[in-house]
């Protein structure tokens, strides 16, 4: 096998082979590909508070080309933000390394490892089945409707609360906020305040159609109101 200059130039100047420690809230692990069809290859992902990705490591149980596509994609991983690293293209990494048409799949795999490993990193951090839940039909009609109006996520907020319970709202967040809290849900970036974090804990988004439209129902286990309330208490 004749393998390309880019490809021997990452394979023999590896700097990222390694790892981290698999237990820390801050790193995502990927692991993807069968020793059946001759590569696996284990992708770390080291994150900041931020979600910027500071340093990347990679274990790789394979050949020239796996080697070398996971090296350039450690490389390319480093300061980038969780959106930029998604929008990584395994032809990047075949183009890059001018990889022949059998070895694409190395680049395929690559792609593969580092959504794997972002994907580890946010559940770890967001604890999602603590937090949130969203059911796959909210989730769809969610990102129907952001990409419909614009919008860069969800904003959630509290518009009332008492003996009866509390109500949530749902609108478009338009750009980042520093002082808000987030937390991405089935590819969904959810925006709120956070003096508002034990009040969104538990929250669960569904969708409700029928031949007068759409509406999501929002409810949150934790917060149901009081049972006995007769509204006499004026809340």
């Amino acid at each position: 096998m004749k393998y390309s200059e880019q490809t021997l130039k990452y394979y023999e100047n590896v700097k990222n082979m390694g790892g981290f420690d698999e237990e820390l809230q801050n790193v995502g692990t990927g692991i993807v590909g069968s020793p059946l069809c001759g590569d696996v290859m284990k992708l770390q992902l080291f994150f900041d508070e931020n979600d910027v990705i500071t340093d990347a490591k990679f274990k790789v149980f394979g050949c020239v080309s796996a080697i070398a596509s996971m090296e350039l994609a450690t490389t390319l991983l480093k300061g980038m933000t969780i959106d930029q690293a998604k929008q990584i293209k395994n032809s990047d990494v075949a183009d890059s390394l001018e990889l022949s048409e059998i070895k694409k799949h190395c680049s395929v795999l690559a792609k593969e490892a580092i959504e794997a490993a972002i994907n580890d990193y946010l559940a770890k951090k967001n604890k999602e089945s603590d937090i949130m839940t969203i059911s796959e039909a909210a989730t769809e009609k969610l990102k129907a409707l952001l990409l419909e109006h614009g919008g860069i996520g969800i904003a959630i907020t509290i518009i009332s609360g008492g003996c009866s319970g509390i109500d949530y709202a749902l609108a478009y967040e338009n750009e980042e906020d520093p002082n808000k809290k987030k937390i991405e849900i089935g590819g969904i970036k959810f925006y709120y305040e956070p003096e508002l974090e034990l009040l969104i804990k538990g929250l669960a988004i569904d969708l409700v159609e029928n031949s007068f439209g759409h509406g999501f129902v929002v409810t949150n286990k934790n917060h149901v109101g009081c049972s006995h309330c007769d509204g006499s208490c004026g809340r």
